[in-house]
């Protein structure tokens, strides 16, 4: 049986986490071997606490995660079943050559068939209902587990830290550096420098739109009180 590493204990403090019985399903590719939590014996209460689960299990193995399929009960908008698998998962569409691109980027799909799947019931309980443990690519190494795409994510507390820095006229790179010093290394930071360039990119983008939109209100209220044809 696995070990479970020290930094995973912590795991069944999660809200909505319980024991349960193990299941396990695939073969006939490479296994990963690497001692991790066992993620077939939980149980857990919404669509948050299954991904996040499953997220912080994948990035403890070295590979990424991505939503996949899902089903509803019947005559309900209510998840009856789903599915999270591996990002390298399927294959990605034949090409169109003829089509015009400025760049076309790396096809990394390998048809990995890692994935669990969980079940719903009435009450909203999610179980395990099918694991696929077996991955056909190489895993990522620890000192790069950090870099993979669903273990990136701007806690709502750094997102304030951060936009404070940058509203207050600190580069971004600076910004960026100061959080990584403050948590002794860029890859604890939880984010990679290029999603810091995003977030300060969003952010400036929703200001520009609000500020359009007033500015688009205020010229139709000016005009309302000038001119009562206008409606």
């Amino acid at each position: 049986m696995d070990t479970v590493p020290e930094e995973m204990n912590d795991w069944s403090e999660m809200e909505g986490f319980t024991q349960e019985s193990e299941l396990r399903g695939g073969d006939g590719l490479q296994q990963n071997t690497q001692p991790n939590f066992d993620i077939l014996s939980v149980v857990c209460n919404s669509e948050k606490d299954a991904y996040d689960i499953y997220c912080r299990y994948a990035h403890s193995v070295g590979f990424s995660v991505c939503k996949d399929h899902h089903c509803y009960w019947p005559n309900s908008r209510k998840i009856r079943m789903k599915d999270f698998v591996c990002s390298k998962a399927g294959f990605k569409k034949g090409l169109d050559l003829n089509a015009k691109s400025k760049y076309r980027k790396v096809n990394t799909r390998t048809g990995c068939p890692s994935m669990i799947r969980f079940s719903v019931d009435q009450d909203g309980e999610w179980k395990v209902n099918k694991c696929v443990e077996n991955h056909n690519h190489e895993l990522a190494r620890p000192e790069d587990q950090h870099l993979l795409r669903s273990c990136r994510n701007i806690t709502e507390e750094r997102a304030f830290v951060f936009k404070s820095m940058t509203d207050a006229g600190i580069r971004t790179i600076d910004a960026f550096t100061y959080l990584a010093d403050e948590v002794g290394g860029r890859e604890y930071v939880g984010f990679l420098r290029r999603d810091a360039y995003n977030f300060v990119q969003r952010n400036r983008r929703c200001k520009i739109e609000t500020g359009d939109t007033n500015s688009l209100i205020e010229i139709f209220k000016n005009r309302a009180n000038n001119d009562n044809m206008f409606v």
